[in-house]
């Protein structure tokens, strides 16, 4: 923390009390970062939002590099004490001008060399070296470009503090984008950047955004119905060399777009290319779905989607297939579409229709997202969008349910597969499904819907309401937050639960997947916590940390049935007796080793099954004792019974010849 109650991220000291306003889009909050260092630049931090996750991935990879010209780089990023809380802050240099062209707003028209010279070029510089380091921009748009009043080349501005393409309007986004949710448009591809590059052109060249005044719905139905470059330009007209270049930016297929070299050359660099905006082939009449009246491929892929239960009906009833054949006169689509789906159509199961209409709509449109009861996204999008599912406090368009469904039901693999390989990989997709799957319906603690949660938003801080609001987003700041929040836990609460046990899971890579499930599957809360113990002290030796003794307290008292349960009395005793104090200690690695030794476990058990084995083999030999005494005793009666009968015989027969001889 810098003096003064401002928060330090490297080389900056954040003042909360000075926000910088219109450099940043999203509804993200930004403030003035003032250089702590000589050789550090005037700055401003963006606090980012827990339910819309940043790229935290491209984030790092951008602060370990070197100035990249012309781009907003992030020069830091931490997690800080903030209004009452605790925050994410990503750390920039301020731009060094006011935005080119705010939504909303006119401006005078740029010159055709003024747009070559100072922001085709240098974006073309800008998005090479992303693309060198794997990473897209997503966040081009007129007002994300800046540069001093006097002129010059244009800065291209910030665009990871929130998900990709997350603050683009839909107008600069392609068709495909567009109709995704704003925070499920995906990670995307240098394609995407190339094409909101062309539309930032358009209004540079006219002053003014195009579309102006429509919603992003009639925007995003225009371009598919119209084309993109139709209906952008609209009535617009644009220089000769311009027209080229933006013709080329907005193809509708990616592969037609100029590179970013060529870009940074252009136009001396440019290829030629056979770029045309074909016009939208149209069908003779309209297929009603729904309120719908879609007279196109595209369209009718987009109706299809957002109108869902009237788009399983009408894949159903074969409508559809009968349609393209007829109006559109594409026989062949139609037969793959009968064929994949003749097998289901008698289906009842609601899950199987709603995994055959997004096949069906990927067979229909290749380009389009995937749709999944009413509403598209990228598959790489899941995560952001499972993040903003689980933390709405309003409706969602696509509940937690949803998208459990959307997993267990594989869509994603059948989606990738329709699709075909020029757009996706479906094998890739097809093992990612079968991935995430798994994970889901795994009932084990540290796997499930949470595991997922945090494996696809490595930004997510830990959820678990047991940490009391702390912001734990790494396994050392969940330890503190843990020993913080032991105290006010409520009497016998294990301080371990589906939440806390994922992230740790992720964290770890997995490597102490069989001690989690372990605690989830102990039968008594004394045995569970023992279990928590163990992950817990693992943690403390893996990261170094420092005592935990509220922490220990805790699992100490859960545990205290675990230190009586030892069978050797010396052991047992000296458990019990030193419980409190090593718990106290919050050497978590001694409390375990007190309680559950793995090797002092198995050694007791072992002294007591052979004390059994012995207890059991002398009650054995009293019994067969006790038995043999019985048997003799009846052996005695019997024989001293024969032995008197035999003498009284032997008197007898004497006096008889006594008798006789009278």
């Amino acid at each position: 923390m810098a003096s003064g109650g401002q928060p330090r991220i490297g080389n900056h000291a954040i003042d909360p009390l000075s926000p910088v306003r219109g450099v940043v889009g999203g509804g993200l909050n930004a403030f003035t970062a003032r250089p702590l260092a000589a050789d550090a630049p005037p700055g401003l931090a963006v606090v980012c939002r827990t339910q819309h996750p940043p790229r935290l991935r491209a984030i790092e990879r951008l602060v370990m590099e070197d100035d990249i010209p012309h781009l907003m780089r992030p020069l830091g990023q931490d997690v800080v004490a903030w209004d009452g809380g605790e925050a994410r802050l990503i750390v920039y240099p301020l731009p060094p001008g006011p935005p080119l062209l705010p939504r909303d707003e006119r401006r005078p028209p740029l010159r055709e060399g003024d747009l070559i010279q100072n922001v085709v070029r240098p974006i073309g510089m800008v998005l090479s070296t992303l693309g060198d380091l794997g990473i897209v921009h997503r966040g081009i748009r007129p007002d994300n470009l800046f540069r001093p009043t006097s002129g010059g080349p244009a800065m291209l501005g910030e665009a990871w503090a929130l998900p990709a393409a997350f603050a683009q309007p839909a107008v600069v986004e392609p068709p495909s984008s567009a109709l995704c949710l704003p925070i499920g448009r995906g990670e995307g591809t240098m394609g995407d950047d190339l094409f909101a590059l062309g539309v930032t052109l358009v209004a540079l060249a006219t002053g003014v955004w195009p579309m102006a005044g429509l919603d992003d719905a009639s925007a995003t139905r225009a371009k598919l119905e119209r084309g993109s470059l139709v209906a952008i330009l609209a009535e617009h007209r644009l220089p000769g060399g311009l027209v080229t270049l933006v013709r080329g930016l907005l193809a509708e297929d990616p592969d037609h777009r100029p590179s970013p070299a060529e870009l940074a050359g252009w136009p001396g660099s440019a290829r030629t290319r056979s770029v045309s905006a074909r016009p939208v082939r149209k069908a003779t009449r309209p297929l009603p779905v729904g309120p719908a009246q879609p007279r196109d491929i595209h369209s009718l892929a987009a109706t299809l989607g957002t109108h869902w239960a009237e788009g399983v009906a009408a894949v159903r009833s074969g409508a559809v297939a009968v349609w393209i054949e007829r109006a559109l006169g594409d026989g062949q689509l139609a037969s793959r579409l009968r064929e994949a789906i003749e097998d289901e159509t008698g289906a009842v199961d609601p899950l199987v229709l709603d995994t055959l209409l997004c096949r069906t709509i990927a067979l229909v449109d290749p380009r389009a997202p995937m749709f999944w009861r009413g509403t598209a996204l990228m598959p790489d999008a899941l995560g952001p969008v499972l993040a903003e599912a689980v933390l709405s406090r309003g409706d969602h368009p696509l509940a937690l349910g949803d998208l459990e469904d959307l997993i267990d039901s594989l869509a994603i693999g059948g989606w990738a597969t329709a699709c075909g390989d020029r757009y996706v990989d479906p094998v890739a997709l097809e093992r990612m499904s079968r991935q995430y799957r798994l994970i889901r319906r795994s009932s084990a603690m540290g796997s499930g819907t949470e595991r997922l949660l945090y494996q696809l938003n490595p930004a997510l801080p830990c959820l678990s309401p047991l940490l009391g609001g702390r912001m734990a987003t790494t396994l050392p700041a969940l330890l503190r937050a843990l020993e913080a929040a032991a105290p006010a836990l409520p009497a016998g609460t294990l301080p371990l639960d589906r939440h806390i046990a994922a992230f740790i899971a992720v964290h770890v890579d997995g490597r102490l997947d069989g001690e989690l499930a372990a605690a989830g599957e102990s039968g008594s809360v004394a045995e569970a916590a023992v279990s928590a113990i163990g992950v817990f002290a693992a943690l403390q030796r893996m990261h170094r940390g420092g005592a935990m003794p509220a922490l220990g307290r805790v699992l100490g008292d859960l545990a205290a049935p675990m230190a009586r349960s030892w069978h050797e009395k010396a052991r047992r005793e000296r458990a019990v007796a030193e419980l409190s104090r090593v718990a106290a200690s919050g050497d978590l690695g001694s409390l375990y080793g007190l309680l559950a030794d793995p090797g002092l476990r198995q050694r007791d058990q072992a002294g007591f099954a052979a004390a059994a084995l012995s207890s059991a083999e002398a009650a054995r030999a009293i019994a067969a004792v006790a038995a043999g005494r019985g048997r003799r005793a009846a052996e005695a009666s019997r024989i001293g019974g024969g032995i008197a009968q035999g003498a009284a015989l032997v008197v007898l027969a004497l006096t008889l010849l006594s008798v006789a001889g009278h």
